[in-house]
Formats: C-alpha cells, structure tokens, sequence
C-alpha cells in the first residue's frame, strides 16, 4: 500500500496503528469473506455489484451509536479534558470549533452513512467458514482477495476501516494515545493551520464512530466499507429503492468492476472472488451446483475448486 507524505502523517497521528494493520494485511495477503444469505450472494455475481445498506438497518442494532457513546464519555472525562488541552495549546479555539461541526454532522453519522461488512478470512476457514459467523449472518461466505481495499484514493468515495473492538477504557486509552501524537508533533500540527486541524479532528472522530464496536463482536474480525453520499458523491455508485426483510429503504450498489479511472481496481468477479463457501446446509450438492453455474456465467475459471461446501457438521432445520 502506498500513501503520500501527507495522508502518512495524519494516519500516523490520528489513526495510530492504521498503517501497520494496512501493511500486516498487504504482506500476508490476508482474505476477506462477505457473510450472507445464499440469494444475496447470488445476486452479487450475476449482478456483479455490492450493495451497501443504510447502517441502520444492519444486524447490530447499536452500529455508529455505540462509538459516538464512546466519544462523548471519553471527551467529557479525563482523557477529554488531556486531549483538548493539547489542542487549545496548538490553537485557541479549535475545540469550540470542533463542537460546533459535530452539532451538525454526528445525527447524519449515524442516519446516512452506507456500509459493507467484511470479515478477516484466515487460511484455516478455507473448508468450514466460521461458525458464530453462519449462525449469525447467513448461509454462504464469498471469500475475496484483498487488492481493492489496498488501493488508496478518494476516486471512488469509498473508504475501508478494520473495526476495533473496544471498552470505555480501551477507548479512553486509545484518545491518550493520540494526545500524546499530538504534543510530539505540535510543531507539525501548527504549520497546518487551524482549519485543517479542525477538519482532521472531525474525520478521526468520525472514523472512530464508524469503526468501533462493543468487545462482545471481537471473533467478527470485522472490516467495514463505508460511503457517505453527503459528504462525497460517489459516479460510480447506484442508488435506487430495494425492499428487504420486508423494510423499504435506499442502497447504493457498487459496480465490481476492474476500473482504475473510477477508482475500482482489480474488483472485477473473476479477479475479486477466492472461492464461495457454502454454509451448513440441507442441499449442499444442490447448492453447489447452482453456484458453479453461475461462476461459470460470470467468467471465473477453474470453478469446481472454488466452490467448497462446508464441512461444519451444524444442524440447520
């Protein structure tokens, strides 16, 4: 993954540990598996599109909520109070600045943010899948290779975070760990001026709402694609009116395409899709079938290896 100088430094200070978990995941080739209901998977290939739903309507009832409950306990206590003084001391004003934006944008937050989940895959899945994740999400795992979201640019409007699972205290802890980025490169910070100070505050608030969740979802692995039609309109991105579960609502589809000049790299199906994992279930042969297919009509090679029942011995009736 390469970033310049710039976007460096801001992760660096205001994302600590993104650039190393970004580097972890390009030097592993690590995995990713999109959990769902078997007609969803299927409609992803023939369509070759990704939806993105309204977060909140997600499994989670708490998604974005839980983390903007964190940022605010954390900016009233004590780490608040540490972290602010290491802004004011850069330039007065910036936090009163800084609250008066989130008056305005934390309700959009939460009501107009349009996320994808993904899941860390590890090798070791390759045949079963993960168990709390079919109890959980669905009935077939797309496994998925990871150079889309190692492609960094603002062409596409998309963005990806690996979700933190985090207490009150690991979020506090995590707010001194970027107050202390903040009083070693205070030089750095000033040179660039208040408006840009206030501007990346917000977006590593933002980022933090976005991205953490409660512990009890650790085993999730989770990582999230993210667009914000209000803050970026996307030309790549569909928006259009689909019913589901029974509930009216707007998505936004995203085209898999290999298209660099919209910022879509290699996420074309047969380049994007490891393998399909079929979830426990009472037809896997004919489910199988059925997936092959339909790989088959999409253009992926190779297509009997890439699609796996799993071997989960789990009771689905």
């Amino acid at each position: 993954m390469e970033v310049d100088e710039g976007t460096q430094k801001f992760l660096q200070i205001f994302q600590p540990g993104y650039l190393e978990k970004m580097s972890e995941v390009a030097e592993t080739g690590q995995r990713f598996a999109y959990y769902t209901n078997a007609d969803t998977a299927l409609k992803i290939l023939r369509n070759q599109e990704l939806w993105f739903r309204n977060a909140t309507v997600l499994n989670d009832f708490s998604e974005i909520s839980y983390g903007i409950e964190l940022m605010h306990s954390t900016l009233s206590g004590p780490s608040g109070q540490r972290f602010e003084e290491s802004v004011e001391d850069i330039f007065k004003g910036t936090i009163e600045l800084v609250n008066e934006r989130l008056k305005g944008w934390v309700d959009d937050w939460q009501l107009e943010t349009y996320i994808a989940c993904i899941s860390e895959h590890d090798d070791s899945e390759d045949r079963s899948g993960r168990l709390s994740m079919w109890r959980a999400y669905g009935d077939t795992a797309l496994v998925i290779n990871n150079t889309p979201l190692m492609a960094v640019t603002d062409l596409l409007g998309v963005y990806s975070t690996p979700v933190e699972y985090l207490s009150l205290d690991e979020y506090q802890t995590r707010l001194d760990r970027i107050t202390d980025c903040f009083l070693i490169n205070r030089r750095y910070l000033q040179s660039l001026g208040q408006p840009t100070i206030v501007e990346y505050i917000h977006h590593m608030l933002f980022l933090s709402a976005i991205s953490t969740k409660h512990p009890g979802f650790s085993e999730e692995k989770e990582w999230r694609l993210f667009y914000r039609p209000n803050e970026q309109k996307s030309a790549a991105m569909v928006e259009r009116i689909e019913v589901l579960g029974g509930v009216p609502q707007i998505v936004f589809s995203l085209p898999l395409k290999n298209e660099p000049e919209q910022g879509l790299f290699s996420a074309d199906i047969p380049t994007l899709l490891d393998r399909v994992i079929i979830g426990p279930t009472e037809y896997p042969y004919v489910s199988e079938r059925a997936f092959v297919r339909v790989l088959e009509e999409v253009g992926v090679s190779d297509v009997s290896n890439k699609v796996v029942p799993s071997d989960i011995p789990l009771r689905t009736g």
